[in-house]
């Protein structure tokens, strides 16, 4: 048997992702789709035909417009085509099989993120990200897009760090991948467009709290490990599995995939408890603008969860949720030192 077939096998027996978070569709997300899709074809992006077209089947816009049913709709189409090209750039990145060359797009990329109106080197794609970054920045506040540039350069700066690790061939320690997926996976940046998206902006007593910045994690976590649990076969296809943290779960624990793959699933489900705790905690005393932030989180989750089980990219199979708390689920805080302080932040 393959290892592409172990690793579908083992997705396929992992026990229920507890998601106790309602599911929603935006009313306009194939309009918005629509609108970011042919934006894609008319740019040529990616360049090879049979990739491009395997990622517009992917709607992948419809993970910005589920997440954020108050978002003005001209904000969500450029949401969708920032959604768009950070998917064909993450293939074109991994295609890469030189650090230098990821280190030099990186930090032009990371330089256009602050100033649209400048370019450091002839990235590819560098004229679609900067027309993005130039929409997004007018539609932003400057606090908005301050705080969404920092997030992207938490990204930037992530995608050298796990190549390093993808050309030694070698598998990072759990308590280090959570922490490199939690840039390289680009999942908190998203979190703080909704922002943007949604033309709200959270005081800055809130937004810098540290409750909020550990349940942006724990959401952003939550996202890059659907992700993960969904990217088992491509992974292995694509010899990308070094940086999956179920792979990571396997070598630090010495145990078979299957068994690996159903911590990841406690894992997941011991954070989502601690996410709608958190959650319920700061939307108590919370800001309008916090409330729904908090809102657009638990919906980017299920988003997520809905999309991942639907899009030909992932070929494994969908992935079992239930809404009910799973019998004896422990709420202490996981075993992790990089990501326990979270639990520290609930009252």
């Amino acid at each position: 048997m393959t290892t592409e077939h172990c690793e579908s096998r083992a997705a396929a027996q992992l026990p229920p992702i507890y998601c106790p978070l309602l599911p929603y569709t935006h009313p306009r997300a194939a309009e918005i789709d629509g609108t970011a899709s042919a934006w894609m074809r008319s740019w040529g992006i990616p360049q090879d035909p049979d990739t491009r077209q395997r990622l517009l089947r992917s709607s992948c816009s419809r993970l910005v417009s589920n997440s954020s049913p108050h978002g003005r709709i001209e904000r969500l189409e450029a949401g969708g085509k920032w959604m768009y090209l950070g998917f064909a750039y993450d293939d074109w990145f991994e295609s890469r099989t030189s650090l230098d060359e990821i280190v030099a797009a990186s930090c032009a990329l990371q330089r256009a993120q602050e100033a649209p109106g400048s370019a450091l080197a002839n990235v590819p794609f560098l004229p679609e990200f900067l027309h993005v970054m130039g929409e997004l920045r007018r539609f932003a506040t400057p606090t908005q897009y301050l705080r969404f540039t920092n997030e992207r350069r938490r990204y930037f700066q992530s995608l050298p760090w796990e190549a390093s690790y993808r050309f030694a061939g070698k598998v990072p320690d759990l308590n280090t991948n959570v922490t490199l997926r939690l840039g390289v996976a680009s999942t908190t940046s998203f979190l703080v467009a909704m922002e943007i998206f949604n033309d709200d902006e959270i005081p800055s007593t809130e937004f810098d709290h540290p409750a909020v910045q550990a349940i942006r994690e724990v959401a952003a976590s939550l996202l890059g490990w659907v992700n993960d649990l969904y990217s088992l076969s491509k992974d292995a296809r694509d010899a990308g599995a070094v940086n999956n943290f179920v792979s990571c779960i396997q070598q630090e624990r010495q145990c078979s995939t299957e068994e690996a793959g159903a911590e990841a699933v406690t894992m997941f489900n011991r954070s989502m408890l601690l996410f709608v705790g958190l959650r319920d905690q700061l939307a108590r005393q919370g800001s309008p603008p916090l409330r729904k932030f908090l809102d657009g989180c638990g919906r980017a989750i299920t988003s997520a969860l809905t999309w991942h089980a639907d899009i030909p990219r992932y070929t494994t199979h969908a992935l079992p949720f239930t809404t009910n708390r799973p019998a004896g689920l422990n709420s202490s805080p996981l075993d992790i030192p990089s990501i326990s302080w979270w639990w520290q932040q609930l009252e």
